[in-house]
């Protein structure tokens, strides 16, 4: 829990331990959350982090767009 030592607000304390939670809790989300805390470290504002933000959602939400559609036989 090395990363707790760079919290902002006790409120961001609670927010880092609530994650290391659940992700003792779904240790197969371990390396997607290091992938993405490993992006957000290059963000350098606030804005850029928003922005990461969103396009690392909406790559998500295209990713299972793409999947269902594959399953209801409408392959593209």
């Amino acid at each position: 829990m090395d990363h707790l030592s760079s919290v902002r607000s006790p409120q961001h304390a609670e927010a880092l331990k609530e994650r290391d939670r659940f992700l003792f809790a779904h240790p197969e989300l371990a390396n997607l959350q290091k992938q993405i805390d490993r992006r957000l470290k290059g963000a350098t504002t606030e804005h850029n982090r928003l922005v990461l933000i969103h396009r690392l959602m909406m790559d998500s939400f295209i990713e299972l767009d793409e999947k269902l559609q594959y399953l209801m036989g409408r392959g593209r």
